[in-house]
């Protein structure tokens, strides 16, 4: 008989985690940027079928669905993935709390969605968010294979399900909206991407569940859940209270415009932090007991992040406005704006981005659950001020974007104080990665006031892009040339490695064409 799969412990992995985190961020990149690209073309498309009031209608039942999701598992997947090793019965004793907390979070969100309609004097939100409810239940079938699979580092598999389930619930969702079903498609497309989502999950995973379990374990695993399950729900309240603010107090209609502006933070961020965010953890969580190697390898990964983030947000702040228009339609050219605020808090997201997986690993998820206790304590005060006194949904983003930048250097001291990085750390060789978009920023901008009316919408996009790219990657490569040379090596490490060698040849031949030395510091692996 087969002995049932359990995870490997930590830290007997060690001498090939350099390649393995290559590896990793090169599948969440691809899942990150797939789903993000595909998501973008599902919602052109039914932002051109769908009217404001209907997408901020599912947006408003949306926001309460997404917060009751985030006690489905209670933190215990992140706590399958921070302990150091596991055994069947803590994986399956997570799972069945998972699954009784979902089925019973269905039965509660069909009876409380009326109340809550006659509550926001919105009857039509009622039937939406009883069928919402549904996606609990398929949650809690998924969320434990889904931290096993992270835990793994089998970020290939994750990319594969993730993106079979957003073709399929987009490929659905469009076809409801084509046939008339209004917001009721958008509801088609969430519920049949979580089902499809589970099923994908099952297909991959090695793991199944036996019928073990104990309380021991559950109390075991939960004191370090709860933790995160609060410090979600904090980090909720203060990213979307806005929106249960706004369709409150501004209606439907301007919260589809919102939510807009507010999606395209969502996608760049997802393209831009969350494949290295996603990684940060379970790479911090096997370097927990090496101080020093911890500290190296938030450096170099902070570094990296930067170079990749700043010049992402700034450029996308430049050309928002005009991608919304060409895409999505003049009638949504109200959400442009917005999103230029949200996207210019980019900067200030991308420093703090690695804090909650670091703080987490080292088992300091009280710190984390502080930060998000200050984060959603200014974002709701925020927020309020915006509706009730400003009654605008760009204030709406102005207040957001405040407080990103208020709290990061509270954040750069907690990490120095709790997990030992040094502020040098985090700020070290930041003022020539700066530079470079800000030298980008400036030939977008002398771009678009050359070429104003003189050419299409579309054409003038395309050659701001490239103007920004160019500029870019010429400033990087005459201040950063070391970080330059340290990205392309990391990058090939995850590459096989056939394909590497020829990609280097090809960069060392080009380099020496033109008079370049081609020798490069190695990315050390760890």
């Amino acid at each position: 008989m087969t002995e049932p799969w359990v995870p490997a412990e930590h830290g007997s992995d060690r001498k090939g985690l350099g390649r393995r985190v290559a590896r990793g961020f090169s599948w969440t990149v691809v899942d990150n940027w797939g789903a993000q690209l595909l998501g973008l073309v599902i919602l052109v498309v039914l932002l051109r079928l769908l009217e404001a009031e209907e997408v901020g209608l599912v947006a408003l039942a949306t926001a309460f669905v997404a917060l009751a999701q985030l006690f489905v598992d209670q933190g215990l997947g992140d706590a399958l993935i921070q302990r150091p090793s596991l055994t069947r019965r803590q994986i399956d004793t997570a799972f069945w709390t998972a699954v009784a907390t979902g089925a019973l979070l269905t039965l509660v969100g069909f009876v409380a969605a009326g109340p809550l309609g006659t509550l926001l004097s919105e009857p039509r939100l009622t039937p939406i968010v009883q069928a919402l409810s549904i996606t609990f239940l398929l949650t809690a079938f998924s969320s434990i294979q889904m931290a096993l699979l992270r835990r793994e580092m089998a970020f290939r598999s994750l990319a594969a399900r993730r993106l079979i389930a957003i073709a399929g619930g987009g490929g659905l969702g469009i076809a409801a909206a084509f046939m008339g079903f209004g917001a009721w498609a958008l509801v088609v497309q969430q519920l049949a991407q979580a089902a499809i989502s589970v099923v994908t999950l099952w297909a991959v995973s090695p793991w199944r569940p036996g019928l073990s379990g104990s309380w021991s374990d559950f109390r075991s695993l939960f004191g370090f859940g709860a933790n995160i399950v609060a410090g979600d729900l904090l980090f909720y309240l203060g990213r979307r209270a806005d929106a249960m603010l706004i369709g409150a107090f501004l209606g439907s209609a301007a919260l589809g415009l919102y939510a807009v502006g507010y999606r395209v933070l969502e996608a760049s961020t997802a393209m831009l932090i969350t494949a290295a965010r996603k990684l940060a953890f379970p790479t911090f969580a096997r370097l927990q007991g090496d101080s020093e190697r911890l500290v190296r390898a938030y450096g170099r990964m902070s570094r990296a992040m930067a170079a990749v983030t700043l010049p992402g947000y700034i450029g996308l702040a430049l050309i928002v406005q005009e991608v919304i228009v060409l895409f999505a339609g003049e009638r949504w050219s109200d959400s442009g704006p917005v999103a230029t605020v949200l996207v210019l808090t980019g900067p200030a997201l991308a420093l703090q981005a690695y804090s909650g997986g670091l703080l987490n690993a080292v088992g300091r998820p009280d710190v984390t659950l502080r930060y998000r206790f200050l984060a959603a304590v200014l974002n709701i005060a925020g927020f309020l001020v915006a509706v009730v006194v400003f009654r605008d949904i760009v204030a709406v983003a102005v207040a957001y974007a405040v407080r990103g930048y208020v709290l990061a250097p509270v954040v750069l001291r907690w990490l120095q104080d709790y997990a030992g990085i040094p502020f040098r750390e985090n700020l070290q060789g930041l003022g020539r990665i700066v530079l470079a978009p800000g030298l980008m920023a400036a030939g977008v901008l002398a771009t678009k006031a050359v070429l104003a009316d003189a050419v299409g919408l579309g054409l003038g996009l395309a050659l701001q892009v490239v103007v920004g790219i160019v500029v870019y990657t010429a400033a990087m490569l005459a201040l950063e040339r070391a970080l330059v040379a340290e990205l392309w090596r990391f990058g090939l490490q995850a590459l096989p490695g056939g394909v590497a060698r020829r990609l280097d040849g090809v960069r060392a031949n080009l380099l020496g064409r033109l008079g370049v030395p081609s020798r490069a510091d190695e990315l050390r692996g760890d």
